[in-house]
């Protein structure tokens, strides 16, 4: 059984907590520097509330997959506190702070640049639309929560063979499933236009060169429609007659004659 781990998916969601003074409580002790600051500075206590989880996928050897389920997920915890409005520049000390924070949950570096401008962005958002109730505060509390969703493949060997099997029958029919088509040359030069006539037709001094002579009713066996007596057919060397349109389209994708397998030149 093979197993592979797909890229992470991560969702994140800034908030204020409804209960600021119960659920902040611990961040009273920040020092008075960090307490006084004043505008346009926005000091805040952020919690990070991160979990990660792990989710089955079973690959069916038809190409479909199946969810088999979820590990029980793990939960962490942090808590810091910056400067909202002045952390969008790496060495400045707040983004070190939250940097660092979000690094320590095991979340790729890439990621974690990502996610700092998503929680400055709508952290500035939420603030905002609560600008009268955070009135002299002196920390505003804010969660931050991260959820990392991980896919494991289960018989990924399953979902490998059905893709390259996929990807063969695409350049398969891409190259026009194996076939070779005759030369225009020999189209031109090995194709006969006949008249189609019945036993019963008397040829009355007819002197055209090139007939085909039947006793019944015949279809072209590409488009199996009648090839109708006296009406005009295509003849290969071989003496099977089509449709002109018919043979010359199909001549076009394969070299061989659809009744009797006998092969045109190619190119």
């Amino acid at each position: 059984m093979s197993f592979h781990t797909g890229p992470d998916r991560l969702f994140v969601e800034v908030s204020q907590p409804s209960d600021s003074i119960e659920v902040w409580q611990p961040y009273d002790h920040l020092h008075s520097s960090e307490a006084s600051l004043s505008p346009p500075h926005t000091r805040v206590a952020c919690r990070i509330f991160f979990k990660h989880s792990r989710q089955f996928i079973d690959c069916l050897p038809d190409g479909s997959t199946n969810f088999l389920g979820s590990a029980p997920a793990s939960r962490q915890q942090r808590s810091c506190s910056f400067d909202l409005c002045s952390f969008l520049k790496e060495l400045i000390p707040s983004h070190v702070t939250l940097w660092e924070n979000l690094s320590s949950l095991g979340i790729d570096g890439e990621a974690v640049h990502g996610l700092i401008q998503h929680i400055y962005l709508q952290g500035r958002e939420v603030l905002a639309s609560k600008r009268d109730s955070n009135m002299g505060q002196r920390v505003i509390p804010l969660h931050v929560e991260i959820s990392k969703v991980q896919l494991v493949w289960v018989h990924y060997d399953r979902y490998l063979a059905h893709r390259a099997m996929m990807e063969s029958m695409e350049e398969f029919e891409r190259r026009n499933y194996g076939m070779v088509p005759a030369s225009e040359s020999s189209l031109k030069r090995m194709l006969k236009r006949v008249r189609v006539v019945g036993d019963e037709e008397s040829d009355g001094g007819n002197k055209e060169s090139k007939k085909k002579r039947r006793s019944e009713s015949e279809n072209c066996s590409i488009c199996l429609e009648e090839v109708e007596v006296g009406s005009y057919g295509t003849s290969m060397p071989c003496s099977h007659v089509f449709h002109g349109d018919c043979i010359v389209k199909w001549l076009k994708q394969s070299h061989y004659c659809p009744v009797c397998r006998y092969e045109m030149p190619t190119n």
